[in-house]
């Protein structure tokens, strides 16, 4: 069951890595900024909802082994890591990406690129853009300990 844990925790983080370091930087450097914007909003629910049955998985793992072994301690730690990154995703799926989408479609078409970057529409979606990350960093931090946590029980089926 800790295989089951690791393996989806690091599942969940090379999907965060290979979003933010690969993918969304590559079409913003490809295509326009309105179409890399466009590609980036389809992608954003598919990947929260990869990240909420990866998270699901890993807690299956931690919670799978407390009939084994009861709950000691070094399983409530990854169990409430694996909690927040599930409860970070889930706000940043039906909280947070509704409110960018609802400032992106209010936003009008093909306006000056200047003049959107003085309205207040931008100041607001560049709040939620820097939460929507700290929110991300929030969830690999989370991961990363997790992984840490279950790579160093003892124990075979830990």
């Amino acid at each position: 069951m800790r295989q089951l844990t690791i393996v989806a925790t690091t599942l969940w983080l090379g999907a965060m890595g290979f979003f933010a370091f690969v993918a969304a930087p590559a079409a913003f450097g490809v295509l326009g900024r309105e179409s890399a914007g466009r590609l980036i909003a389809a992608l954003m629910p598919r990947y929260h909802w990869i990240g909420l049955a990866l998270g699901g998985l890993a807690l299956c793992g931690i919670i799978g082994r407390w009939g084994r072994a009861g709950a000691a301690l070094l399983d409530r730690l990854p169990l409430a890591l694996v909690l927040l990154m599930l409860a970070l995703t889930a706000w940043s799926l039906f909280v947070l990406l509704p409110q960018v989408d609802s400032l992106r479609l209010a936003l009008p078409p093909g306006r000056a690129t200047e003049a959107l970057a003085a309205s207040p529409e931008a100041a607001r979606f560049a709040r939620l853009h820097t939460l929507s990350t700290l929110l991300g960093l929030s969830v690999m931090a989370a991961g990363i300990g997790v992984v840490l946590l279950e790579a160093l029980r003892g124990g075979p089926g830990r």
